[in-house]
C-alpha cells in the first residue's frame, strides 16, 4: 500500500509538472490573433507592442531564445509593460530559471498589483521550488481580489493536495470546479483529477471512478488517470 501511495504521488506530481507547461502552449497560436483588449495594460509604444506580439508568438512556439530577447526588447521600450514582463516570467519559467522569473513577476507585481496574472504564474514558480507557503499566499491574494476566478481556488486546492491535507483541499476544487463550469473551461478537468485522486488516495473508489472518468475526458491517455482506474479494477 505504502508503495502504491509513493507511486501515485510521483506520477500526479509529474502530471502537475507537464499540466503547467501545457497549459500555456498553443499550437494554433497566430500573431495576428493578440487582441489588445485582452491585455492588462497595451503600450502606447508601438515598437513595444510589435516586439511583445513577436515574442509572445515565439513563446508559444517554444522558441524561448528568441521569445526571451524580444520580450527584453518590449520591456527596454516601456520599462512599465507588465504583459512583457508577465510572458518574459513563462519564458524564465520554462528555462527553469526560476530565480529570474521571480524577479521579473515581483517587479510586475510592483507596477500593478491588481494584475492577477503574475501572482498565479509567481505561485507556480514558488511551487516548482518547494515553497508552498509563500505559493499559498499568492493563491489567497488571487482568491480575495479575483474571487471569480477559479485560478486561486484550484491553486489553493493544489497546496492543500500535496500536504496531503484532502479535507481542505476539496471545497477548494469544489469551488474551482463550479466557476470552471460557468467559465465553460477545459480546465475543469484537471480539477476533476485532483479530486478523483482524492477520493482514490482515501479509499472512496466509487466517487473516484465517477471523477477520474471525467478528468479522463479532457486528458486522454493521461497515464496517472489509467493507472488509477486500473488500480481500482483490479482490486475489486
Amino acid at each position: 500500500m505504502i508503495k502504491t501511495r509513493i507511486f501515485a504521488v510521483l506520477c500526479f506530481l509529474l502530471f502537475s509538472v507537464v499540466f503547467i507547461f501545457n497549459t500555456e502552449s498553443q499550437d494554433n497560436f497566430d500573431i495576428r490573433t493578440i487582441d489588445p483588449t485582452d491585455m492588462v495594460s497595451p503600450s502606447e509604444n508601438e515598437r513595444a507592442m510589435t516586439a511583445y506580439s513577436i515574442g509572445t508568438y515565439l513563446m508559444h512556439q517554444n522558441r524561448l531564445d528568441e521569445a526571451e530577447n524580444f520580450l527584453k526588447e518590449a520591456i527596454s521600450l516601456d520599462p512599465a509593460f507588465v504583459d512583457a514582463m508577465d510572458h518574459l516570467g513563462i519564458v524564465y519559467r520554462r528555462q527553469n530559471r526560476l530565480a529570474e522569473a521571480e524577479e521579473i513577476y515581483l517587479r510586475s507585481i510592483a507596477l500593478n498589483d491588481r494584475n492577477r496574472v503574475p501572482f498565479i504564474n509567481l505561485a507556480v514558480v514558488y511551487r516548482l521550488q518547494g515553497r508552498l507557503n509563500d505559493a499559498f499566499q499568492m493563491y489567497r491574494h488571487v482568491v480575495i481580489t479575483h474571487p471569480d476566478d477559479p485560478e486561486g481556488y484550484f491553486g489553493i486546492g493544489t497546496i492543500y493536495y500535496i500536504i496531503d491535507d484532502y479535507d481542505n483541499a476539496m471545497p477548494f476544487f469544489d469551488m474551482a470546479i463550479n466557476l470552471y463550469l460557468r467559465l465553460n473551461s477545459a480546465l475543469v478537468y484537471n480539477a476533476f483529477l485532483y479530486k478523483g485522486m482524492i477520493y482514490f488516495n482515501t479509499g472512496n473508489y466509487d466517487d473516484a471512478v465517477v471523477y477520474l472518468e471525467e478528468a479522463r475526458k479532457g486528458n486522454p491517455n493521461n497515464e496517472t488517470i489509467e493507472w488509477a482506474l486500473n488500480e481500482m479494477k483490479s482490486s475489486r
